[in-house]
Order: structure tokens, then C-alpha cells, then sequence
């Protein structure tokens, strides 16, 4: 026993006192303490010890629902939009009547165009509040967004005055302007929208989508000097956004002022406080008007005097990797990282190791590079989006999109997310959801090139050519010199036989007088004529430019050819050929030419042993592999025919042809799980192949029975629902008919039968799916035919469908 001296004691007694205070309070407690120490260091403007205190809360309390709601303020104040969306979420999850948190939600969805969760929070703050003015917007904009969707635009326009009247009581509403905004450039009135946008940017002047419609806009008046302002303007207002920059030095260089361009970006990367960003800016800048040299130099410079050296390092690194050294820059890299820091450059630094591993064919150690950058940070954009991209090849497409919207709510304007998400919904089938991402990519990307084609390719493949044309025509006000987008919107004009405007194209192209132009002009003008039935001043026009010579000259007279045997002039093709042989007989493209005038001819014997001496020089060409197997398995030649594939599959750089082929006759052979081997090999080296992608999920369907296989036969398959060609809508029907979705299954399952009549196992789908629905007398109709065309045809489908019909025709 000792005894304590009275400071002790008074010690003693503090911390007894302490820890027993400590014990009786309830964590609910000691979370509002940590909620109040939060809020006055909010006061204070000490953002960083607030966010520990509001963890500590959110620790003791998950549903501490007023620190979720102040904690997702701030991080809004704060632009982290990703991480107030989390916890407004986690607000509405517990306390679903919170209308703050689903308004917010419901704000923030209308934003970056993600309907679904913008439907889910604005119906829910409808519900609780219809008359609040917030609520109203997000009513509208539901409504305006989905007369959008549906062409209605009556509808559209009524949506557009009801936001027209919220702006004179709520002038700050941003999705307000932007509905009336968006509503008459719809309807062409570019005055009233230019108007509207300069009202709109008194009050909101730092809102890029607002900037970028006015720069749209007078672009599209013709007002460049205008539009040259308005970069400038949005330039300083956004210094770190790179399409703007972009397209003011694109501005600068279309005027061909090249010192000013590299003056604006060096001043910009010389500023105060500038970040790494400008100052790549300006190497990326030197690398395209100036050459390596100088952007090697800029680069040298910049390590040698900036204290942070990491990611010009990795950029010289990179340049290395990209003139061919790739061992070198991948070791070079690897020494840098691995005596670096873990701080955000370290992990950009590693995400281009990543891509450089993958390109090097290194797939493994980019995925374990991704995971790491992931593990260490996992909200890292360009780390999400590598592995995005990989979800999406293995048919996870929706787990895809969790990152990218995770990437998106930090980078809202990255074109690159979104047409990444685009690629996502359509492998899951959504092609709507996928449209709506493109389209937006566009608009992010201030009317970039590839955004725009690609969302006039989507446009065209769901039919909507006229839209088509109008996103071309407004990359064309940007890029009105671009060889692509004035070949693609000749084309259009061209399928739509709009022949005035495709031959202003026509010119347009040829005015640029560069190689690449005038082969499209060229293109154009012979599809053009072809398609007007004036077939003499075709052949006219290709005989000109087939005499150029080079590959021009023979990608014409290729052309040429065609259009002589389509004009059924096939002797004179045959003589024009033959003198073009005698002067370049080792021209693997005129030889394939004649071994297809020979089959025309029902020559086969001379066209065979062509095919054989263009595939031992070309070894895999698809099709002289194609025609020649095809020759031998008419002849009855079936062993020689599998011969030459298996050859082929040794001898070719890309067998994939080899592969088809013989995946196809495994099937004929019945060895179904050897053509399936096949198809998932294929698959595995790129599951973007449609045609790979339903032969493999058809196999697996057919022959298979577990719930595994039928749920990855589902995953594979997912995007086939939005093709309207039979085979796709057969193997996508009876999926979902395996799946137990009968009336999903009929939908597809019907146009599929009708599109192939002849094909016994169609029919045999869609006659049980009619057993299904208990459709018997259409049933019984189906199942006979299919047994009819069936014949002594083995299957165990057949026998079942007997069976079935038996049973039916004995109720």
C-alpha cells in the first residue's frame, strides 16, 4: 500500500472523473460533441479539422442525419460533388423524407443527364413537396427531358414556358435556363438563344455549359472573332479545363498565329501557383507545332528546375516508350516509382505504367498496377477508367458504371468517362441510356471530332439520320477543314439522296487539295453517281482515277471493277484486269480480283488455285480463306477443307478467320464443346465482336443447362437485345426464355422466326415459348414446322420438340 501526494490525488480524481464521464455517456452522445466541435471549426474555416471531427461522427453515429446534411453542404461548397452525393444519399436512405438531400440528388442526376436517379430523388421530392419551386424545376425537367426522348415537341415546349415563368421568381435556377436555353436551339432560334445565354451568364458566369452553347452558338453565326473572345474568356475563367485550351490554341493556330498560341500557354504555365497541367500544356503544345526536340528540351528544363519532377519525368518516359524504346521507359519508370512517394502524381505516374505494361502486352501487371493505384486512392479517375474499360470487356458492364459515375461525379466534363459509360450501357443492352452518353460527350467535348462521329454513327444505326447530319454540322462549324467529318456528312447526304448538299461536300473536300481530301471527294462523287443510276459517267470518272496510279489508283480501279460487274460488263472488267495483271502481276489485291471474276464466271478450277497462292503470301486473308474452304466443301473435299484451316491457324499473323471456320465445322460436326472452346478463346481476345459474342452465348444456351452458364450465355448476350437481326434476336429470345422471361423471350423470338424460316431450330424456340405462354394452337403450328425441316436431324431439341408436340395434340 502507498499513498498518493495531494497533486496525485487531484490527477487521479480528474482522470477518474474523465473516464467515468466517458462510460456513462452514450455514443450518440459523444457523436453530437464531435458534431458541435465540427460546426465551429466549419465557423472558423478550418475545413480540415471539421471533415476528422465529422468522421469521428459518422463513426459513432451512421445516422446522424444533420451531419450528413452539413458535412454534404460543405463538400458541395467545396466542388467534391461525388462525396456530397454519397452522403445525401446516405441521408434519403435512412430518412427518406429528408426533401433537402432528394432534391439535391435529384439536382445533381438532372446535371451530369443521369435520368434514372434523377426519376428515383425528383419523384420522391415531388411526392413530399410539390409546390416547393425547386421541386417544380425538377418536375419540369423530368417532364422536359422525357418529351425530349419521345419527340414530342408539344410537350417539350410547354415544359420550356413552365421554366420560362420559374425564371421571374427563381432567376438563379441553372436546370431553368438551361431547359429554355436548350428549348429554342431546338427550334433554330439562335438570336433568342444567344439572348437568353447572356442573361443566363450574368448570373451564372462561371457555368461552362453555358459558355460553351454561346461559344456553339457563335460559331455557328459565323462570328469567329466573337467566339475567339469567348475562348478567351473561358479560358481564364477555366485554366485547368484542357478541351478549352485546346480549342483556343486551335483558334490561335487556325489564324496561324503560332507565337501568340505558345505565348497564352506560356503565361498561363508560368503563373503563379500554376499547376503541372499548364506546364504540360505547353510541351504537348511544342511536341505539335515544333517537333520532339523541342518539347524533349522544354521538358529537360522543367526537371531540372521545378521542385516536383515526377510527371515530367513520366512524360519524357512516355515520348521514350512511344519512339519505340518500351523496355527502357517501362524500367526507367519503375526506379521512379519505386523511390517515390505515394502522392497523386506518383499515382498518375503509375496509371501510365499501367497503359504502357498493357500496350507491351503486359496485361497482368497493368491490372496489378490499376489496383494498386485503386487501393491507395479509390477515387482516381484515370484508374477507374482502366478498369471500366476492363469490366466492360468482361461482361460487367454494370459494374462498369459505378466507377465511371464514381469518375464522372469528379470530372464531369470528361468526354472520355462518358463515351467509356456509353460503351457500358450498350454492352448492357441499354442503347438508350448509351445515346444520351454520347450526345453528352459531345457537349463536354465542345464538339470535338471523334465525340461528334461517333454520336452520328450511333445516330445513324438507330436511324435518326437528320440528327446525324446536325451534330456534324455543328463539329463542322469548329472543324470546318476536317477530312472525316466531311466524308461522313457527304455520305449521309449521299444515302439520303440529298444530292446538292453531298455534292457541297463534294467541293468543300476538294477545295482543301491535300491527298487524303480529294481520295474522299473522289469516294463521294463515285458513290454519288453510282447511286443516281448514271453508270457510264461512273466508270467514266473511275477510269480517270484509276490511270493516277499508287493505292489510289488501284483502290479505284478496284472500284472500277465493281462497277462493271454490277453493270453486267463482266468481259470488259475481265480485259481491263488482265492488262493491269500483265504490268503488276504480283498485286495481291488484282489477283484476289481475278480469282473472283473466275468465280463469277463459274470458273472454279481457275479461281482455286489463285485463292491458294494469295493465302501463301497473305496467309489468313479472310476472304480467299473464306472462298476457297468454301469451293473445297462443294466439291466434297471436306477433309482437305479442314486441312487448309488448320494450316492456315499455324501460319497466320491474325487466325481469326481460320478460327470461324473451324468453330463452324466443329458445330456441323456436332462437337459442340470444341467450337465453344474456340468462341470463348475468340472472346477472350476481344469481346467487342458481335458476331463472336452470339455464336458463343447461342452454344452455351443450346447445349448447355447449368445456371452458370446460363447466366454468363445472359452476360455475354446482353447487348443483342437492341439488334434487329434475326440470328441476334434468336440467340437473345431464347435466353431470356431459359431464363424464364416468356414474354420478354416472344418479343424477340418472333421477328427472329419470321426473319429465318427456314432454320428448324428458330422455329423450334419460338414453338416452345409459345408452350410457354400456353399459346398451343400457334404451338402446335411451329413445332411442326420445325420438326418437318428438322428431318433425321439428331439434336435432343427435336426429340423434346416431338415429345411436346405429341402431348399437345393428345390434350
Amino acid at each position: 500500500m502507498y499513498f498518493l501526494s495531494g497533486r496525485g490525488r487531484i490527477c487521479a480524481l480528474a482522470m477518474s472523473a474523465f473516464f467515468l464521464v466517458s462510460a456513462c455517456e452514450s455514443s450518440e452522445e459523444r457523436a453530437q460533441r464531435h458534431f458541435e466541435t465540427a460546426l465551429e471549426l466549419l465557423e472558423e474555416g478550418d475545413v480540415a479539422r471539421a471533415a476528422v471531427e465529422f468522421r469521428n461522427v459518422f463513426q459513432l453515429d451512421p445516422e446522424h442525419k444533420e451531419a450528413r446534411l452539413v458535412f454534404a453542404r460543405s463538400q458541395l461548397e467545396l466542388g467534391e460533388r461525388a462525396s456530397a452525393y454519397s452522403h445525401f444519399l446516405k441521408v434519403v436512405e435512412s430518412y427518406p423524407d429528408t426533401l433537402e438531400a432528394q432534391i439535391e440528388l435529384a439536382e445533381m442526376a438532372i446535371d451530369v443527364q443521369n435520368w434514372e436517379e434523377a426519376e428515383r430523388h425528383g419523384k420522391a421530392a415531388i411526392e413530399l413537396d410539390p409546390e416547393n419551386p425547386k421541386v417544380e424545376v425538377i418536375d419540369i425537367a423530368l417532364a422536359y427531358a422525357q418529351a425530349q426522348r419521345g419527340e414530342d415537341n408539344a410537350v417539350a415546349a410547354e415544359q420550356a414556358e413552365r421554366a420560362m415563368d420559374i425564371l421571374e421568381e427563381m432567376p438563379e435556377s441553372m436546370i431553368a435556363w438551361r431547359i429554355v436555353i436548350d428549348q429554342k436551339l431546338r427550334t433554330g432560334e439562335n438570336l433568342a438563344s444567344l439572348k437568353l445565354l447572356n442573361e443566363a451568364l450574368v448570373i451564372h458566369p462561371n457555368d461552362l455549359a453555358l459558355n460553351a452553347t454561346k461559344l456553339q452558338l457563335q460559331l455557328r453565326e459565323g462570328d469567329f472573332e466573337a467566339a475567339g473572345e469567348t475562348l478567351e474568356q473561358m479560358a481564364d475563367k477555366f485554366p485547368e479545363n484542357e478541351n478549352i485550351r485546346n480549342s483556343l490554341i486551335a483558334w490561335y493556330l487556325k489564324r496561324g498565329d503560332v507565337d501568340n498560341a505558345e505565348t497564352y500557354l506560356r503565361k498561363a504555365a508560368d503563373a503563379e501557383g500554376a499547376t503541372s497541367t499548364a506546364k504540360l500544356t505547353v510541351v504537348r503544345f511544342l511536341l505539335d507545332t515544333r517537333g520532339k526536340d523541342a518539347a524533349r528540351a522544354e521538358l529537360e528544363r522543367l526537371i531540372a528546375t521545378e521542385a516536383e519532377t515526377i510527371t515530367y519525368e513520366t512524360l519524357l518516359a512516355s515520348m521514350d516508350f512511344e519512339e519505340g524504346n518500351k523496355a527502357e521507359a517501362i524500367t526507367k519508370l519503375e526506379t521512379l516509382l519505386a523511390e517515390a512517394e505515394a502522392t497523386q502524381e506518383a499515382l498518375k505516374a503509375k496509371v501510365i505504367l499501367a497503359q504502357m505494361l498493357l500496350h507491351d502486352g503486359n496485361a497482368v501487371g497493368a491490372r496489378a498496377a490499376i489496383e494498386e493505384v485503386l487501393l491507395e486512392d479509390p477515387s482516381n479517375v484515370d484508374g477507374l477508367k482502366m478498369r471500366a474499360a476492363w469490366l466492360v470487356d468482361e461482361d460487367k458492364p454494370d459494374d462498369a458504371i459505378i466507377d465511371l459515375r464514381t469518375a464522372l461525379a469528379q470530372e464531369p466534363q470528361d468526354a472520355n468517362i462518358l463515351t467509356l459509360m456509353a460503351k457500358a450501357h450498350e454492352r448492357a443492352g441499354s442503347r438508350d441510356l448509351a445515346g444520351e452518353r454520347y450526345a453528352l460527350a459531345v457537349e463536354v467535348s465542345l464538339q470535338a471530332v471523334p465525340e461528334s462521329l461517333r454520336y452520328a454513327t450511333y445516330l445513324t444505326q438507330e436511324g435518326r439520320v437528320d440528327a446525324a447530319k446536325a451534330v456534324l454540322d455543328e463539329a463542322l462549324t469548329k472543324a470546318p477543314e476536317n477530312v472525316d467529318l466531311l466524308r461522313s456528312m457527304g455520305a449521309l447526304h449521299v444515302q439520303t439522296e440529298d444530292w446538292n448538299e453531298a455534292t457541297r461536300m463534294i467541293w468543300r473536300l476538294k477545295a482543301l487539295e491535300t491527298t487524303a481530301a480529294l481520295n474522299a471527294a473522289n469516294g463521294l462523287e463515285a458513290d454519288k453517281l453510282l447511286r443516281q443510276q448514271r453508270v457510264d459517267e461512273t466508270i467514266a470518272l473511275l477510269e480517270s482515277l484509276s490511270a493516277e496510279g499508287g493505292n489510289e489508283g488501284d483502290a479505284a480501279f478496284v472500284a472500277l471493277l465493281r462497277t462493271k460487274i454490277a453493270a453486267q460488263q463482266t468481259d470488259e472488267a475481265v480485259a481491263l484486269l488482265e492488262e493491269r495483271l500483265a504490268s503488276d502481276p504480283d498485286n495481291l489485291k488484282l489477283q484476289f480480283m481475278r480469282a473472283g471474276l473466275h468465280m463469277i464466271q463459274n470458273e472454279r478450277d481457275l479461281a482455286e488455285p489463285i485463292y491458294v497462292k494469295v493465302l501463301e503470301k497473305a496467309p489468313g486473308n479472310t476472304n480467299a480463306l473464306r472462298t476457297l474452304n468454301a469451293i473445297m466443301i462443294a466439291d466434297g473435299r471436306e477433309a482437305e477443307a479442314a486441312a487448309l484451316i488448320d494450316e492456315q491457324i499455324a501460319k497466320a499473323p491474325n487466325p481469326t478467320a481460320a478460327y470461324l471456320l473451324k468453330a463452324e465445322r466443329l458445330e456441323k460436326e456436332k462437337d459442340f464443346e470444341g467450337a465453344i472452346a474456340i468462341y470463348e478463346s475468340l472472346y477472350a481476345q476481344n469481346s467487342a465482336n458481335v458476331v463472336v459474342a452470339n455464336n458463343l452465348s447461342s452454344l452455351i444456351t443450346t447445349h448447355r443447362d447449368s445456371a452458370e452458364d446460363l447466366d454468363r450465355a445472359y452476360a455475354i448476350a446482353r447487348r443483342l437485345q437492341n439488334y434487329e437481326i434475326p440470328a441476334l434476336q434468336d440467340t437473345y429470345g431464347w435466353i431470356e426464355y431459359r431464363r424464364g422471361n416468356f414474354d420478354e423471350a416472344v418479343k424477340y423470338l418472333e421477328p427472329a422466326a419470321k426473319g429465318l424460316p427456314e432454320h428448324a431450330l428458330v422455329q423450334y424456340h419460338l414453338g416452345m415459348t409459345y408452350v410457354a405462354l400456353e399459346r398451343f394452337d400457334e404451338a402446335k403450328e411451329v413445332l411442326t414446322k420445325a420438326i418437318e425441316m428438322a428431318g433425321e436431324d439428331p439434336l435432343p431439341q427435336f426429340e423434346k420438340a416431338r415429345e411436346k408436340l405429341a402431348e399437345l395434340q393428345g390434350q
